[in-house]
């Protein structure tokens, strides 16, 4: 889990530059003053079930959620100026959304699968939105209990013209 974690958190350091704050979710926004700067991502793994493929073999299917969250620093109203600021959060999710669909940890797990986004909390401060992204991988136990993550093995066919 540490290395997909740390894999996606370098991914949207280097491609979403309008994150400013990006961190494993612990607790921040429940902080009456959210020690993040914003607008901010956090991680966090929401569930991991796993199936037994063989005796020592097992995949695991997790949901990984995106807490997405920024403050409102501009008004929304119709009359307002700069109005389509207050809209700058959506920019954010979908340019996460973008990066993060479709990638695959290097040599850890399938591909992150975009599919879910829910508003979980707004007042006059900011907004938070959750993005669910789910992956799959393979681990095999070792004797003496520990667990090994094989490289995925990747699969080409060609058919006959």
């Amino acid at each position: 889990m540490k290395q997909i974690f740390l894999s996606i958190q370098k991914r949207l350091a280097d491609n979403v530059p309008a994150l400013q704050y990006i961190d494993k979710n612990w607790g921040q926004l429940n902080i009456a003053k959210p020690p993040v700067k914003w607008p901010c991502c956090l991680m966090d793994i929401d569930s991991i079930d796993y199936s037994q493929a063989s005796e020592n073999t097992r995949v695991a299917e997790a949901s990984i959620i995106l807490t997405i969250a920024d403050c409102h620093t501009v008004r929304s109203s119709a009359n307002a100026p700069n109005k389509e600021d207050s809209y700058a959060i959506l920019d954010v999710i979908e340019k996460v959304a973008a990066i993060l669909d479709g990638y695959r940890v290097p040599d850890t797990t399938q591909a992150l699968v975009y599919t879910r986004m829910q508003k979980t909390f707004s007042d006059q401060s900011y907004d938070v939105y959750n993005l669910t992204f789910t992956t799959a991988w393979v681990e095999e136990q070792e004797k003496g209990g520990t667990v090994k993550v094989p490289p995925l093995i990747k699969v080409s066919l060609k058919l006959p013209e």
